[in-house]
């Protein structure tokens, strides 16, 4: 049998134990073991398999267990390299000893490993690690990765949320030809939900026969619980019933999804019929399920439908008559909904504040401002204290009638009490007094707001701006603006769009081009509204063709034109006697999905006769109903003055006839053109 290497001297004598352990440094104390120091009781005894696993488990510098190894497998030539214990090392709690050791053996002579030896170790590395080494498995260590260690490495990887990087493992084990598990493609479906994937889960699920795997009921849940958040209610309901034949059960939790997904999309009844089978299936349904059914009901404005299955849920809650109250009040059933608040407590379910807010807010919804003050009284007698909710109700209801003695009252009553209103709150009551043309209470209550800590936003000073630019006050407006970079508030692209509109109104076309440019700058986008009003100022100035690359470049940004934006364009070319250019736009309007309107065509008849092309004119007349346009007497008025205007009277006349035929009514402009061609040359009045 060979020996390890020789020890460094030790202390002999006992008596000098302690005076050795006092001059011992501790690094010294701390360094790790080696086979010189172990060297006395291996040689006393022989090294076993079991001595050297017991070994191998203390914690040894990696060059120690290696030289360990060596040493053992030198003693032991018989011994197969497989049957080497290196489970204590590669199992030990230590990963970073494990890795060291790996690390350290020389490429040229990997170790005798297999794979079950380390998937423990990739169990307890994080997830780059584990990765790192998945990698070296097949090429440092000879040993190629089965599906159990893809699927620890996956499985660590989705417990630290590295969704893509999952969803990466999962492809590549697909490529290396490696066969996917259950287990497998539950990982890579909930990595694509967790994404916001459905769709593509889905779709993994479906393929999971391909590779002799079945979805098991975890599968299913997940995949129906992601379709149903992103508005897949159809999907989720097909699979729910291909989960059914597939024999996995479903808890209530992935029927209140299917429940919840129909009821939102307005399938009462589907979502009803759904709870039956739920109850077939001997799965009772929760208060949540009920709570879904009477929200949808309450929705689909079925009130009575909601009160009747209030009365049959077992174990109602606050929650559930809270739903069907706000169910009546909306309905303008105060009758119904003040006889289910009196109902509560003898059922158990006292009101809370949510009740009271949704009492406040209904009456105020019906203009019975008096009566929310009154449940206000009872509230707070019952103990129930009024929060924000509470108060914003009323103070929106007050601005919005008015009663600005009463705002200012309860908003010190609030200060009082130690509630603050947040920026939604004070935007709701700013928008009500803007409204009412009181800007300067407006700019009092945003001063207000900053007093009390909270910062006014974008949405505040949107508002302002938006109705001091409708009551024509441009200069407080624009002033506003200017000083939003001072208030710490970035203007969006609402603020942009607003005086742009304003501007383009006042006819100061040029500044809306430059505050345009601008918010192009600041990376805001104009919506339709601002570039059909430059489109119309830059053709009231004769730049046609600048109006037409606007046009374009609307699109090439991803905002669609309309009809608007097409028609002002068609007109203005109509009036430069390009009235080709005008008939090819109209075109180029169905192939954006546009349907010209009978402005449109009002226009292009207008160009034509204007070109005197009077037959493509009525040609154009005749094929309005087909385009499912019908004629306006503009139409006719349009075609009946080119007509006179070249003395056709008689065609001018028998114009007139079919529009009355029509059901066209003639108006004054109609009779006026009539009369003052007839008296210059009387027509046919047989036409008549």
């Amino acid at each position: 049998m060979g020996e390890p290497p020789h020890p460094r001297p030790a202390a002999t004598s006992t008596a000098g134990a302690g005076a050795g352990a006092g001059a011992t440094s501790w690094p010294e104390l701390l360094a790790p073991f080696d086979l010189s120091r172990l060297r006395a009781t291996l040689s006393s005894r022989p090294l076993t398999p079991r001595r050297l696993a017991r070994l191998l488990a203390l914690p040894l510098s990696p060059a120690t267990s290696l030289l360990l190894l060596d040493w053992y497998a030198a003693s032991h030539p018989a011994l197969s390299p497989s049957s080497l214990p290196l489970r204590p090392v590669l199992a030990a709690a230590d990963p970073d000893r494990a890795l060291a050791l790996l690390d350290s053996v020389p490429p040229a002579r990997p170790p005798p490993l297999r794979e079950s030896l380390l998937i423990p170790l990739l169990r307890s590395l994080p997830p780059g690690r584990a990765l790192h080494l998945l990698d070296q498995m097949p090429r440092r260590f000879a040993v190629a990765p089965s599906f159990r260690s893809f699927n620890v490495v996956l499985s660590t990887l989705a417990r630290a949320d590295c969704h893509a990087d999952a969803l990466a493992l999962y492809r590549r084990m697909l490529r290396d030809g490696v066969p996917p598990t259950t287990f497998t493609f539950g990982v890579a479906a909930r990595a694509l939900c967790r994404l916001g994937r459905a769709d593509e889960a889905l779709a993994l699920l479906r393929g999971m026969a391909r590779h002799g795997c079945v979805p098991d009921a975890v599968l299913y849940q997940t995949v129906i619980h992601k379709l149903c958040d992103q508005g897949g209610v159809a999907e989720a309901a097909t699979l729910l019933d291909e989960m059914f034949l597939m024999g996995c059960p479903a808890d209530v939790n992935t029927f209140d999804d299917v429940v919840r997904g129909l009821c939102g999309l307005g399938r009462v009844r589907d979502a009803a019929r759904l709870v039956e089978r739920m109850m077939m299936k001997g799965c009772t349904p929760s208060v949540l399920t009920y709570g879904f059914l009477l929200e949808g009901l309450c929705r689909a404005r079925q009130v009575d439908e909601a009160l009747a299955m209030l009365g049959r849920v077992p174990g109602v809650n606050v929650v559930l008559f809270n739903t069907v109250i706000g169910g009546c009040l909306a309905e303008g059933k105060l009758a119904k909904a003040t006889e289910l608040y009196e109902m509560m407590a003898s059922k158990g379910c006292p009101p809370d504040v949510h009740t009271y807010n949704i009492l406040i807010h209904g009456l105020c919804k019906l203009g019975r401002i008096g009566s929310a003050m009154r449940i206000l009284g009872v509230m707070e007698e019952k103990g129930c204290a009024p929060n924000v909710v509470t108060y914003t109700t009323l103070l929106h209801s007050f601005c919005r009638n008015g009663m600005w003695e009463d705002t200012r009252a309860m908003l010190d009553q609030m200060l009082v009490k130690g509630l603050i209103m947040n920026s939604q709150g004070y935007n709701g009551m700013i928008y009500a007094i803007c409204k009412d043309g009181r800007f300067d209470d407006a700019m009092r209550l945003v001063q207000e707001m900053k007093n009390q800590g909270c910062k006014p936003d974008i949405c505040t000073y949107n508002t302002i701006i938006y109705h001091l630019c409708n009551n024509d006050r441009m200069e407080e407006a624009e002033h506003l603006f200017g000083n939003l970079l001072e208030e710490g508030v970035v203007a969006n692209g609402i603020t942009y769009n607003t005086l742009i509109h304003a501007l383009l109104r006042n006819g100061r076309w040029q500044q809306g081009l430059r505050l345009a440019n601008e918010m192009v700058l600041h990376g805001c986008s104009l919506d339709v509204i601002s570039y059909n009003g430059l489109i119309k100022a830059l053709c009231k100035e004769g730049n046609v063709d600048r109006s037409m690359g606007l046009l374009q470049e609307m699109m090439e940004k991803g905002i669609k034109p309309n009809n608007f934006s097409y028609n002002i364009l068609i007109s203005e070319l109509c009036k430069a006697r390009k009235v080709r250019d005008a008939l090819e736009l109209s075109k180029e309007m169905l192939n954006q999905g546009l349907t010209p309107d009978i402005v449109t065509y009002n226009t292009l008849i207008n160009g034509l006769c204007k070109m005197g092309w009077t037959h493509a004119a009525l040609n154009l007349l005749e094929k309005l109903p087909n385009e499912n346009v019908h004629p306006d007497i503009i139409t006719y008025n349009i075609l009946i003055s080119w007509h006179c205007k070249v003395r056709l009277i008689d065609d001018a006349a028998m114009l007139l006839n079919k529009a009355v035929s029509g059901g066209i009514v003639p108006n004054e402009r109609t009779w006026g053109m009539m009369v003052q061609n007839l008296v210059r040359q009387p027509a046919n009045l047989e036409v008549y």
